[in-house]
């Protein structure tokens, strides 16, 4: 596969952030907008770039050193890096284990493991940065309704190497990236004179980050796997009606739902789906609806993806908002205006 073109990714370009032909500042710059490390630089001129675009939980960027160089930021901690060369090489060392990227092939940086990364002269990528807690919502929201065993509790997913760029998979892949960036800026008009609309935005690029998850070998796609697996040996048939409820809550959250409406989508009686509920999920099917709706809530408010807290709330489900504002504290200790004014001072 070829590596995306400079004018599909010109919207990109667009939003520079620094220049430079200085070893020691860019450093300084690239720790400020990424990940403070060390750094040995080879021999040659320093054409260094930056460019940075955010759509949420997951930031576009596109970097070049134009000297050889060596990067060693230890691990990442808080996100993944997802490098995907346009030109030139790099290679990426994690532990023992040591991948050459290129044009055709990218690699997934986990958060926590130590990495160092080598980038030869000429070298150009572009990135996605994605916040490590926003990918475990996510691959929550891919895996855990179907694995039987309750929430996803892999706080660090860690991504096999390298990316297959050139394959079926990897084409589509990039084709979304494109699509990606092709939306830049969040405020840019569409047919009939609007702007795009805050929360499909939000679903897009949700989408992005789950077709990663679901197609490139990772921890939580192993495990979810495995899971399934033994579900099969064993005649685990019995969740299917469980599945089928968590799935029917989760597509109408901000819609009225009854017990009796859950049951009937089920396929088993409000007794038979209380009970598997209670066993499962150690709540009623009204205490997950309402976690659900309770954490869909939270992540609107850390995103500030409404105008205000009573529109998530009302988004979500909630009509009576004393209530909601104490179910939030409840289950996240805080009230929902304080998570809404903090994510408005980061």
């Amino acid at each position: 596969m070829k590596a995306l073109s400079s004018q599909q990714l010109s919207p990109l370009y667009r939003h520079e952030v620094f220049r430079s032909r200085h070893a020691d500042e860019t450093q300084a710059l690239v720790s400020a907008e990424l990940k403070s490390h060390r750094s040995h630089w080879g021999r040659g001129p320093v054409d260094s770039a930056f460019f940075r675009a955010g759509l949420g939980p997951m930031s576009l960027c596109i970097l070049r050193y134009g000297c050889a160089v060596d990067i060693e930021p230890d691990s990442l901690d808080d996100f993944v890096l997802v490098q995907m060369p346009l030109r030139g090489r790099a290679e990426v060392r994690m532990g023992s284990e040591l991948v050459q990227i290129h044009a055709g092939q990218g690699a997934g940086i986990s958060a926590h493991r130590p990495v160092k990364v080598k980038w030869h002269a000429g070298c150009e990528q572009l990135m996605l940065k994605i916040e490590r807690k926003h990918l475990n919502e996510v691959a929550r929201q891919a895996f855990a309704p179907g694995d039987g065993q309750g929430r996803l509790d892999d706080s660090n997913i860690e991504f096999e190497t390298p990316l297959r760029l050139d394959d079926a998979i990897g084409m589509q892949w990039s084709r979304l990236v494109a699509g990606l960036v092709g939306l830049l800026p969040v405020s840019a008009p569409v047919q009939g004179g609007g702007t795009y609309d805050p929360q499909w935005l939000l679903h897009y690029e949700d989408n992005l980050i789950r077709y990663l998850l679901c197609h490139q070998p990772n921890s939580a796609r192993r495990r979810h796997d495995g899971v399934r697996r033994s579900n099969e040996k064993t005649g685990r048939t019995d969740l299917l009606p469980l599945r089928r409820a968590e799935e029917f809550m989760q597509s109408r959250l901000g819609e009225s739902q009854s017990l009796d409406d859950i049951a009937r989508v089920a396929g088993v009686s409000r007794r038979t789906l209380s009970l598997m509920f209670r066993r499962h999920r150690e709540a009623s099917p009204m205490e997950a609806l309402r976690n659900l709706r309770l954490d869909a809530a939270h992540a609107q408010l850390v995103r500030r993806s409404a105008d205000s807290v009573t529109d998530v709330a009302l988004g979500c489900g909630f009509s009576h908002l004393s209530r909601f504002s104490a179910s939030y504290r409840e289950r996240f200790g805080k009230l929902p205006n304080e998570t809404w004014r903090s994510a408005r001072l980061r």
